[in-house]
This record gives C-alpha cells, structure tokens and sequence, in this order.
C-alpha cells in the first residue's frame, strides 16, 4: 500500500464498530479527534439494496451510486448528536475540496426511522447541511435488508412512549466507498471537516488513478 493511502489513519479499530443509541446516553464519543478511518480487509463492494429517495422515486444504490465516491450511512433525523455531527462535518470538508471532485461524490443518508423519517422530513434535514446529499426511507422490512446488505446491525426503535420522543440504536460509522470499488472504508465519529476534505480527495483519486 502507497504512503498516500497509509497517511488514511486506521486508529482505533473498535470504535469504528460503535452502536450508537442517538438520545440514549451512549452516544457520547463526541470529541474530534485524530481518528480517521478503518479499511475494511476484504473490500467488499458497495451494497445492493433499492429504497425510495426524497422524490418519491425507486433509488438502486448499487446503480445509482456507481462510478462515484460514495459515502453511506445509516441513521434518523431525531437524533440529537452523531447524526448530525457526521453530516455537518461531511459537508464542511466537501466545501473544500475543488468543485468537480464534490459534485462527482455521493452522499447518502438513510432514514432508519420510518414513522418519524418521511421522505420531505428527509429532504428538510439533508438540506441544512448540504442540498445535494441525498436521503432515502422504505419500510421496515427494506430497511433492514438494506443494512444486512452493508454489513451493519439494524436500527432498534425504542417504544413510543406516546409522544412521538424516543430514540433509535443504529450503527454510528459511515462507509466509503472508492469510485470502482477499489477499496472500502469505515469512519467513526471523530473525522474533523479538513480530515474529510483530503479523504474525499484522497479517495476519489485511487478511483481515478488505478485500472
């Protein structure tokens, strides 16, 4: 592996597997850090699942996503930490990088929380970050064989306790995916924006750069 690939820090190994209860009390790990990223060994290539974007249209991740440097997560608009920590970062370092390398980039959020997560309430949340993210729903059922097909746990819903406030466990690492499936990542809580600025660089050049 090239010495631009190993400056991609692969600290803290464990963390990068965190459940995170957003509004549980375990969502802590908040502080910015110089954890970065973990490659996965095997390099699986990005997952095959189809849910429903913002729009209302069929969204084939694996089609869609194709050819890009693509950006995965799974979580809900609720969450009061690591939801929004991620995509505040993702986008601050996207506003780093040259113009034709972020729009080339895919940034997906999927809404793990159904009865809270409709596709506007989706849209409304992407957008206080970055109008171009895009965010995906489905049921419960497609949901689920959506994250078995990434290789995360799915998302527990506590019961509502008749207020609609409750909090949802879900994987809290975002997954990278280079633009040929060269190589795939996981990132924990913790990446800074100019962090995600030379990654997403970094990333999109192996896609670009190796046959």
């Amino acid at each position: 592996m090239s010495g631009r690939r190993w400056s991609i820090a692969l600290a803290l190994v464990l963390a990068s597997f965190l459940v995170a209860a957003c509004g549980g009390g375990s969502g802590g790990d908040t502080g910015a850090s110089e954890r970065e990223g973990v490659r996965i060994a095997e390099d699986r290539p990005r997952p095959d699942f189809v849910l429903t974007d913002t729009s209302g249209n069929r969204f084939d991740f694996r089609e869609e996503t194709a050819g890009h440097l693509t950006l995965l997560y799974f979580g809900y608009t609720n969450c009061p930490d690591v939801c929004p920590i991620h995509f505040a970062n993702i986008a601050g370092g996207l506003d780093q990088v040259p113009p034709e390398i972020a729009r080339e980039a895919k940034v997906i959020f999927v809404g793990v929380d159904p009865p809270r997560d409709s596709p506007e309430r989706l849209r409304e949340w992407l957008d206080h970050f970055d109008k171009s993210f895009i965010g995906l729903t489905g049921t419960d059922e497609e949901l689920i064989a959506a994250q078995v097909a990434s290789g995360v746990p799915p998302a527990v819903r506590e019961a509502d306790p008749g207020d609609g406030r409750y909090a949802v466990s879900h994987a809290g690492w975002v997954f990278g995916y280079t633009p040929g499936d060269e190589e795939t990542w996981q990132f924990p809580l913790g990446v800074r924006q100019q962090s995600w600025a030379r990654l997403i660089e970094e990333l999109t050049e192996i896609g670009n750069t190796e046959s």
